[in-house]
């Protein structure tokens, strides 16, 4: 199954893992245009057909990055606006397996972040029997502009939202490609977490993405939505910051300026606003524009109008309880909201809060803050990864002090993971019985090394 034929033309990949268990490994297929000159602030085009087979084997270049000014880049990979590209992994021996499907989502307060990161294009994940997608979509100014110009000349009364329209364009891939690498187009489970559960979340609320998706998870953020008007003025700020307002034509002026000047822009806008760098309000969220997004996600929930598929969402404990690194008060309730509005639609809702911590940083009174679970998730249990080499409050570069218990955390979280990928169901026979959430008893899952259901999950971390 190395040669796969695509829309656009055949792709090669190379095959990892164990002899017994090997895993198809496919990087940097295109599934959209490069969204360079006049496609900037467009909706997504289809890819370029080719002749013969595209070799797959390298992650493509990432979006530019909106990092704080007191923060830069230092990584050292390539990153460009030619970032329209997804990554496969999947298990199957033969196409008509039909496997079920998993996109990922990658964080990053819709600004920074990757799909071409080590632990997300792991393994561990696909050997549990699921095709694993990975992709890079445009971020920040680049992927969330709005501006009047735009809206008129989109035909749709809207603009904004292309970092959206770009994570559509990989799940209408996904449907028309996705058989052929073994996974079943009927049975896609979108996931993310922090801006990449806030993707989640705004495709859950987007008549746009209706039957793209079958399930969804979303980790640590619930969406939030900011008005068109001003998603707008902020555009028009960013214009005047490139010196383009006063051009003939400022749209054609600012598709002309370089990505790296459009990210400085972005970045001394941001700070004459004095505006924060991550949630609840980023300098770039999704556009309320009444075309991909009708209204605030809440509202679209509370409506009924969102598109009902089972989904897990839940927090960490640290991010939920502990005042400081990533705190977010508002996302219990935020949660509680688009629960009880996907119950009065009839959803299937799952609650949990991770709690896992590795004994070397429990022992210094580390809690489980922002993204922990995410090495669980993907099952990347290396002390030496990046994943365990992420700053932490008084502790450094600390070795984490994984145990056993870490490991059957992160195999039971893959398992229930996978298994609601398949069956819309994240119960694990024999180890975890996991209820479905409704107002009247509260129930969630509480993840560590002893699970455990409880009562109370609208309470968590309130005062």
């Amino acid at each position: 199954m190395n040669a796969v034929k695509t829309d656009a033309g055949y792709v090669s990949g190379t095959v990892l893992g164990e002899p017994d268990r090997p895993v198809h490994v496919y990087r940097g297929i295109p599934y959209a245009a490069p969204p360079v000159g006049d496609l900037r602030w467009k909706p997504p085009q289809a890819a370029t057909p080719w002749h013969g087979i595209r070799e797959c084997t390298v992650f493509s270049a990432m979006a530019p990055p909106l990092s704080p000014p007191d923060m830069p880049v230092v990584d050292p990979r390539p990153r460009g606006e030619d970032c329209l590209y997804l990554n496969v992994l999947t298990p199957a021996r033969r196409p008509s397996d039909s496997l079920p499907v998993m996109v990922w989502f990658h964080g990053g307060a819709l600004m920074v972040g990757s799909g071409n990161e080590k632990m997300c294009n792991g393994l561990a994940l696909p050997s549990h029997g699921v095709v694993l997608v990975t992709l890079n979509t445009r971020l920040g100014p680049l992927g969330c502009l709005a501006h009047p110009l735009l809206t008129k000349e989109s035909g749709a009364g809207a603009s904004g939202n292309y970092l959206f329209l770009d994570l559509i364009a990989a799940l209408k891939w996904v449907r028309n490609n996705i058989a052929a690498f073994g996974g079943n187009p009927d049975n896609v489970t979108i996931f993310g977490e922090s801006g990449g559960s806030t993707k989640v979340v705004n495709l859950m609320a987007s008549p746009l993405a209706k039957g793209l998706f079958h399930r969804a998870i979303g980790e640590s953020e619930c969406g939030l939505g900011t008005p068109l008007k001003e998603m707008e003025a902020r555009g028009e700020r960013l214009f005047a910051k490139l010196g383009v307002d006063g051009e003939r034509d400022p749209l054609a002026a600012a598709r002309a300026m370089p990505w790296d000047k459009v990210i400085a822009a972005a970045q001394a806008m941001a700070v004459d606003l004095k505006m924060p760098w991550g949630p609840p309000w980023s300098p770039w969220d999704s556009t309320v524009d009444g075309w991909f997004l009708p209204d605030t996600p809440a509202n679209v929930f509370k409506a009924g109008k969102q598109n009902t598929v089972p989904f897990i969402m839940g927090a960490n404990l640290g991010e939920v309880t502990v005042p400081g690194f990533i705190w977010m008060p508002w996302v219990i309730p935020g949660y509680v909201r688009l629960f009880s509005g996907a119950r009065r639609n009839g959803g299937k809702v799952y609650a949990y809060i991770f709690d896992q911590v590795p004994m070397g940083w429990k022992s210094q009174g580390v809690t489980c803050n922002h993204g922990r679970e995410l090495a669980y998730v993907f099952g990347d249990l290396d002390p030496k990864s990046e994943s365990w080499r992420m700053p932490m409050p008084g502790v450094g570069a600390t070795d984490p002090g994984l145990t056993e218990a870490d490991a059957r955390v992160s195999q039971l979280v893959m398992k229930m993971w996978t298994n609601f990928a398949g069956t819309g169901d994240p119960s694990v026979q024999g180890a975890v019985d996991w209820p479905v959430w409704d107002e009247a008893n509260d129930r969630y899952l509480y993840i560590a090394d002893k699970p455990e259901v409880k009562s109370g999950f609208s309470r968590v971390g309130q005062k």
